[in-house]
């Protein structure tokens, strides 16, 4: 198990409570290691990380430091530094062999992170209610876990004092710019959240349905081109809500759906069942008699080069993973794509999923030879395959099984994790001890 330590008071808990159960209850197939991420925004973080260490090695935990290197971005850099904090843990697990990923997200990031999410999203929207989750997959790699969402920060400091073990406020957490510290100053006046974890159990019922209802009214054409029958559409609002976000983050190669107000307006375009066609996210809906089609929008869709041995996300919809001797360029493949599809589908949905299909060249432009290039074109999710929730997983293996693509990692711990939801539940509809 990595744990990730910043040296603050959440996770150095966390890494002292299980250095201390393993000490009691000694698992041979269990051993810990650490990694702190340095994201060169502050001059202490170099000494902060050597604290870690230090504290490591009297833990006789192995320890390394991962630095965000190159420029950082003027905005969004909390989110931008989330991004980078993962992509580096995940290379520190793979360099130091582990298995899993453990966090210190606590039960008050997940009273912050409600009441942002409830500000931004409809009651019915995918997504509200369930805060923090459990266990996270990042990038198809590695599963991430936290353990401590139900124990709340005083009690991990309290827990730290009484074994005398200091730990580092970082100033930023101070900071109002942000919108999590204006929240938690908000949320610090005792205004508290419940059933959270009968928010995730419901996001995940609701998921589990829609894989079922995907696996049964959907069919994808040439990963391009998805098809809901009629029947398929007569489904309670709920499930409806989360198929069409989910399909259309995927289809328009995007994170997320689409926004509140234009998921409600193909919602409500949908129940009228008069044929036509709308746009959102990206996505072309196209609603006829015998059913919804779903395709990307031809426009906004760039051109990318991929150098021999790299990879790229192409309009966020394609992995295109080149093995061969000769850089490959990507491209949309325009009127001439609608020859792959099968005979009795409608003919403009066709077409226009038939032009947003992906057509490779050499760099300037030439047919490839098959001698010089090796390509793997492999359908990417992209509101999945960077993080996928353990909420999401039987939806997305279903979704894989409609593109014919592997299933993703299995959740490591299934059996631990099940008793923490349990315990969870629990001490969250008590408060917290």
């Amino acid at each position: 198990m990595l744990v990730a330590v910043s040296g603050g008071s959440d996770s150095v808990g966390l890494l002292v409570a299980l250095a201390d159960q393993l000490k009691v209850d000694p698992l041979p197939d269990i051993t810990l290691s650490a990694a702190t991420i340095n994201h060169g925004l502050r001059a202490e973080a170099a000494g902060e990380a050597l604290d870690v260490a230090a504290l490591c090695a009297r833990l006789g935990v192995a320890h390394v430091t991962r630095i965000w290197g190159g420029d950082k971005p003027k905005s969004g850099i909390m989110a931008a530094a989330r991004e980078a904090r993962y992509a580096l843990l995940a290379d520190a697990a793979a360099d130091l062999g582990a298995d899993v990923i453990v966090t210190a997200h606590t039960f008050n990031d997940q009273q912050e992170t409600l009441a942002m999410r409830s500000a931004r999203l409809a009651e019915d929207e995918p997504g509200v209610g369930t805060g923090i989750a459990d266990a996270v997959l990042f990038e198809r790699r590695i599963w991430v876990l936290r353990p401590f969402l139900c124990c709340r920060r005083s009690d991990i400091r309290a827990y730290l004092t009484k074994a005398g073990i200091g730990w580092i406020d970082d100033p930023s957490n101070e900071d109002l710019h942000y919108e999590r510290v204006r929240t938690r100053k908000r949320l610090a006046g005792g205004t508290r959240m419940s059933g959270l974890a009968e928010a995730g159990a419901r996001r995940a019922t609701i998921a589990n349905a829609v894989a079922d209802w995907l696996g049964a009214h959907v069919t994808i054409h040439e990963n391009s081109l998805a098809e809901i029958r009629g029947e398929g559409l007569e489904v309670n609002r709920t499930v409806l809500a989360y198929a069409i976000s989910n399909l259309t983050g995927v289809m328009g190669g995007q994170p997320f759906g689409p926004g509140r107000e234009r998921l409600q307006r193909i919602l409500d375009f949908v129940a009228e069942r008069r044929p036509g066609r709308r746009t959102a996210g990206g996505v072309v809906f196209d609603l006829r008699s015998s059913g919804l089609y779903l395709m990307r929008e031809s426009r906004g869709i760039e051109t990318l080069t991929i150098a021999p041995g790299a990879r790229g996300i192409w309009d966020g919809r394609v992995e295109i993973v080149n093995s061969g001797a000769t850089s490959v360029r990507v491209e949309a493949y325009g009127g001439n794509g609608a020859t792959v599809f099968a005979a009795g589908l409608p003919k403009a949905a066709v077409q226009r999923a038939g032009a947003a299909l992906p057509k490779m060249t050499d760099a300037d432009g030439q047919s490839t030879s098959k001698e010089r290039a090796v390509v793997d074109v492999i359908p990417y999710f992209a509101p999945f395959d960077r993080f996928l929730t353990r909420f999401d997983l039987r939806f997305a293996n279903q979704l894989a099984i409609s593109f014919k693509r592997k299933p993703y990692l299995k959740l490591p711990l299934q059996g631990l994790l099940t008793e923490s939801a349990s315990v969870g539940a629990d001490c969250l509809g008590k408060g917290p001890a």
